[in-house]
């Protein structure tokens, strides 16, 4: 993640599963009187590609397929232990036949933290990153994502700041150097969001496998502008009956993407 995730400011993504509660273990949650949350199915973005999403009897997503111009094919499998997200393997195959495998193993997950390692590798076993992870999260919302050096030395930190009405304010990116001082730090701030009461709660922003978590999310109301140094991006955000998003604009990059559900 942390090579890959650099913002691609026409990319959004947001899923919709199971939560768990701060023993592990799924629940509901409160939102019976916010929307009627759907398995997602698909999503297509022109000129940038097509994701599949699969799911097993419990409803829990075992698979993320992408297909886009860059890559020839990218496959994402989850694991599950007793209902709790154990695993993640994604395998992206570059058109340069080069396989690269990033493997996310969880040891602890629940409401309020998920930790676990990190690695990147070649088919062939060459180790590119072997990094330790933390997320932290509060009321299903995102607050920490911190990733560590096999020493324990920080390596890359993300703060997210909410307001009292949950909706995401700002969010940090902070880069370390090996001594522990910050090399790089960028602000992205938020200031409106959609309050068309058919909010998903689910920000649709993509930062690599983030949206794998379970009922986890970066805003309460899907937020329409991002404002990063002098610059300022608008996005809009059509919705479905039963409140879930079937289309988002990015309104200056005139791009969209529309998503499909299983009824």
């Amino acid at each position: 993640m942390i090579g890959r995730a650099k913002i691609a400011l026409i990319i959004f993504l947001g899923l919709i599963i199971s939560c768990t509660d701060d023993n592990g273990e799924p629940n509901d949650m409160d939102n019976a009187n916010e929307f009627n949350p759907k398995l997602l199915k698909q999503t297509t973005a022109p000129g940038i590609g097509q994701s599949n999403y699969f799911y097993n009897d419990q409803n829990e997503l075992i698979l993320i397929t992408k297909t886009n111009s860059r890559t020839l094919h990218d496959s994402t499998y989850l694991e599950y232990n007793d209902g709790i997200l154990s695993r993640v393997l994604q395998r992206i195959y570059y058109p340069i036949n080069r396989i690269v495998n990033i493997e996310s193993i969880f040891t602890r997950f629940n409401a309020t933290n998920a930790s676990g390692t990190y690695k990147v590798s070649e088919d062939d076993g060459a180790i590119l990153q072997d990094l330790t992870f933390e997320y932290t999260f509060s009321d299903n919302l995102i607050k920490t994502s911190t990733f560590f050096g096999l020493d324990g030395s920080k390596t890359l930190e993300k703060i997210y700041v909410h307001d009292e009405n949950g909706n995401l304010t700002n969010w940090d990116q902070l880069w370390y150097r090996t001594d522990g001082s910050v090399h790089t730090e960028r602000r992205y701030l938020f200031t409106e969001w959609d309050n068309s009461g058919l909010a998903t709660k689910s920000l649709f922003y993509w930062t690599y496998n983030l949206n794998i978590f379970q009922n986890i999310y970066f805003s309460k109301n899907n937020c329409l502008n991002l404002i990063n140094g002098d610059e300022t991006l608008n996005y809009s955000f059509e919705y479905d009956s039963d409140g879930n998003v079937t289309e988002y604009n990015s309104i200056e990059a005139e791009g969209f993407m529309t998503l499909e559900y299983y009824e």
